[in-house]
């Protein structure tokens, strides 16, 4: 007999739906987990944006160099990050500027004491010594506009007043870059998403497997990736003008400048965008023509006239070039070539305005984009109001103090970076614009401080001569090479005689750091006793490092032997916010003392008595105290002083006559 099974009754709507939920959060909850599980662990680098470092006791904030993970993951790349330190929370007072953007604003060819960042904190400090001002260099080499508004999105948290954006030049080939082979996809949004889950443990968990994978078939000669970075980011990325790469490339660079400045606005900081500075005269371009594509009639008519153009000037028939060229420029007027030696012509004709005219299209022409074209300026200046973004014409400056207004090697070093004259001028510009706008200080505070000649900034700049090789060796080492040369660089040797050459070789190559660099060529200048560039060394050092307080004790030891005291009690009593020593505590008591001042010496050899001393030097500083007391009119302090001296040695003759001329004194 069959047994009666009664039916499963049906689920509700509510179980249903109560189900459906729990089957979708299993994953949500697993991947909750994972994350939870993976930072617990410690898993991947770290991506902070900032690093904490305790100096004297006091928890300071810079820049992290790990921070390029997020932004460089095809390539091994060791950038170069500034010490600039601040504190969390922000000074009461301070008025605290960061400066974003590429290689130009990290101070290339030289190290962060040739940047603009720091000749404008040198020149507001000296028109506002009274005012905190603190300017945080935040520039990586080969970033660009995603980098700028990925960090600007952090800075907002850390007070600033003020950003100052030099970026441009790296649309294409940067990091995330439009034609750059250090890219996620070629679309705006996907690049976004990837720096918003960058941050997720799981998504670099998934990155490193996928990577791992794809690494399995790519050959060996594929991940050596031979050259310059910038080479690995964009050998055989060629850009016609107007292709549409380049207006992608374009659309994208005005999107991120919009999202920058509203970044800002949102958050009340104000905004300094400068315009984008290329070597017009002096740099031609790199590649006119992409041999991989066929050619158009015009295009090699185009290139016939400029072969037979370029035969006419060898043999200086400058007027019958000019029209070889011109027809060039007629047959492709995308020719960059013919364009940049049109403008050798008018140049050599005296027209420099149309040489000027011609040479900014042989720029914008360039295929290889390393510099930025006259779009990307005009698109930084319609992205400003002059309210809460403001555009700095950069290139304008330049070319106003350029020979015929004809930006070249009076003021860069190749093809995009400022020579040091060049960087001060930058630094001088921007200072100007905090000026027109009341940054910083008022109109009006700007106009009673600003009269600190140009020149005497100049003359004091921090950078020696170490600096100047170092900026001279890394040039010589890119210009030997692609995109100048196809060639591996090929460099002279430095001659083993030539210390100061091996120092600068040494940092070139990357087997030190600019730190060592400078107190090596301490120990340089210290050997032959040069007593000038010696003490030129330790004010870079100071000034670009100023939490080490030992340079400031050389600086003080040298200026002693010069006479200035003056500046040796300025130096002293700074270090003693740094690091009290007794070597600072003595020599400002004797100041005192020579100057007549007993009762504030007092105070400093008090400070010597804190320090783990021997027998002898407990008498000596003991005897000074107490006779420092006793010419204050503080003669019982002074006798107490006296006898604990003379049980440490009864026989301190010093000791027993200051001791009775307090007693006649009594």
């Amino acid at each position: 007999m069959k047994k009666n099974v009664r039916p499963t009754p049906p689920l509700t709507r509510g179980k249903r739906l109560l189900f459906a939920a729990f089957t979708l959060l299993i994953p949500v909850l697993f991947f909750i987990l994972l994350e939870l599980g993976l930072r617990a662990g410690g898993y991947g680098p770290d991506l902070s944006l900032f690093v904490a470092d305790t100096i004297s006791g006091e928890t300071l904030y810079r820049i992290n160099p790990g921070v390029k993970d997020r932004y460089f993951s095809h390539f091994p790349f060791t950038p170069t990050t500034s010490v600039d330190y601040f504190a969390v929370p922000k000074p009461a007072g301070a008025y605290r500027i960061f400066c974003l953007g590429g290689s130009t604003t990290a101070g290339y060819p030289y190290w962060f004491n040739g940047s603009f960042s720091s000749f404008l904190r040198d020149r507001l400090r000296a028109v506002f010594p009274e005012k905190k001002i603190e300017i945080i260099n935040c520039g990586i080499t080969a970033t660009n506009s995603y980098t700028v508004n990925d960090m600007a999105a952090e800075l907002v948290d850390y007070e600033p007043d003020l950003l100052i954006v030099y970026d441009g030049h790296n649309e294409f080939y940067g990091a995330l870059g439009g034609a750059s082979h250090e890219s996620v996809g070629r679309f705006r949004g996907l690049t976004k998403m990837y720096l918003s889950f960058i941050h997720l443990k799981t998504f670099l968990l998934m990155k490193e497997a996928a990577g791992g994978v794809a690494g399995l078939f790519r050959s060996s000669s594929a991940q050596t990736s031979p050259g310059t970075m910038m080479e690995r980011l964009a050998r055989g990325q060629y850009i016609p003008y107007g292709s549409q790469t380049y207006m992608r490339t374009l659309r994208d660079y005005e999107d991120n400048l919009a999202d920058l400045k509203e970044i800002c606005m949102a958050n009340g900081v104000r905004l300094l965008l400068s315009s984008q500075v290329s070597n017009l005269r002096d740099q031609p371009p790199f590649i006119s023509e992409n041999s991989d594509v066929p050619r158009t009639d015009a295009q090699l008519d185009a290139k016939r006239w400029r072969d037979s153009g370029m035969q006419e000037w060898q043999n200086g028939r400058v007027d019958s070039a000019f029209e070889h060229f011109r027809r060039s420029v007629r047959s492709d007027s995308l020719r960059a070539d013919s364009h940049f030696m049109l403008g050798r012509c008018f140049e050599k004709m005296g027209q420099r305005d149309e040489a000027g005219r011609e040479y900014v299209k042989a720029r914008d022409n360039d295929q290889l984009r390393f510099r930025a074209s006259s779009d990307f300026n005009d698109a930084l200046r319609s992205a400003c109001d002059d309210a809460n973004a403001i555009y700095v014409d950069m290139e304008h400056i330049f070319r106003d103090n350029s020979p015929d207004s004809l930006i070249g090697k009076s003021l860069m070093v190749e093809h995009l970076h400022p020579n040091a004259r060049g960087f001060f001028l930058m630094g001088a510009a921007l200072a100007t614009a905090m000026r027109t706008h009341g940054l910083l200080a008022s109109v009006e505070e700007w106009r009673q401080h600003d009269t600190v000649a140009a020149e005497n900034l100049w003359e004091r700049r921090c950078l020696t001569d170490i600096d100047e090789m170092i900026a001279k060796r890394r040039t010589e080492i890119l210009t030997a090479g692609w995109p100048f040369k196809d060639q591996t660089p090929v460099v002279d040797r430095v001659d083993e005689r030539d210390t100061l050459g091996l120092i600068v070789e040494d940092v070139t190559r990357g087997r030190t750091d600019w730190l060592q660099a400078h107190q090596d060529a301490c120990e340089y200048y210290a050997a032959r006793r040069d007593t000038a560039r010696l003490a030129r060394e330790y004010r870079v050092l100071i000034n670009q490092v100023p939490h080490d307080v030992k340079p400031y004790l050389q600086l003080a030891h040298i200026l002693l032997r010069q006479g200035n005291i003056s500046e040796v009690r300025q130096l002293l009593l700074r270090t003693l916010d740094l690091s009290k020593t007794i070597l600072a505590y003595r020599a400002l008591g004797d100041i005192a003392m020579n100057e007549g001042k007993p009762g504030e010496a007092v105070a400093f050899y008090e400070g010597t008595l804190q320090f783990k001393q021997s027998p002898r030097e407990q008498v000596e500083n003991g005897y000074l105290l107490a006779l420092a007391l006793s010419r204050s009119g503080r003669n019982a302090e002074a006798k107490a002083q006296v006898l604990k001296i003379l049980k440490i040695n009864p026989a301190y003759k010093q000791g027993v006559e200051l001791l009775a001329r307090i007693g006649q004194s009594d």
